[in-house]
């Protein structure tokens, strides 16, 4: 295996981008980096009950210093190598800067899969107990809401296109319709093809 390799894998959230970014870790036996996670970790420090609290009451140069921050951590482990980074705008911000990767996914479903998905784990959490069904429209809100947040957050930071992820990325891929296991093994597939192996 190429041991400077550095997988970049993204998508809207409840895409299953971050369950393919941990399989293919493993798969490839390499560090996994998540974007999301650092930043909520660094969300989590300023003492806010969740994600959605600190984007709503946190100044705008507040959250852009942290993403700022988040994207420095990634810039240097990209140029590290050895690495599989799960990050929502990594794939655009290398492709502007030309940081080397040796590839890049974006994973994306459509709304109503990525709101059934966050649902039904909201439900096996709850060891199956009833779910209030407003919980599901409260989701797709959300949801819908971030994905919107997040499209004009990258395009202030670093002029990204975010509605044209192909742009930036060596495959796109819609998961509407597929497993992990047929994403994994579709993502597997480009990646020997590109010459990318164990």
């Amino acid at each position: 295996m190429d041991k400077q390799i550095v997988l970049v894998i993204g998508g809207p959230g409840k895409s299953g981008s971050s369950t393919i970014a941990k399989m293919l870790a493993d798969y490839f036996q390499l560090e996994l980096i998540q974007g999301g996670k650092a930043f909520k970790e660094i969300a989590k420090g300023k003492e806010f009950n969740s994600l959605e609290d600190f984007y709503r009451y946190s100044s705008p140069s507040e959250i852009l210093k942290i993403d700022k921050e988040v994207d420095d951590r990634l810039r240097s482990i990209a140029k590290r190598g050895n690495v599989i980074i799960d990050s929502k705008v990594f794939a655009a911000l290398s492709t502007i800067e030309n940081i080397p990767c040796s590839a890049k996914v974006w994973i994306d479903a459509s709304l109503d899969v990525r709101v059934k998905r966050a649902f039904e784990k909201e439900v096996s959490e709850n060891d199956g107990k009833l779910i209030n069904v407003l919980k599901k429209y409260e989701i797709r809100r959300n949801l819908s809401s971030r994905y919107k947040y997040d499209r004009r957050r990258y395009k202030n930071l670093y002029g990204i296109d975010y509605d044209h992820q192909e742009k930036y990325n060596d495959l796109v891929i819609d998961n509407s319709d597929q497993s992990p296991d047929q994403t994994f093994n579709l993502i597997i597939k480009f990646l020997k093809d590109a010459g990318i192996k164990k």
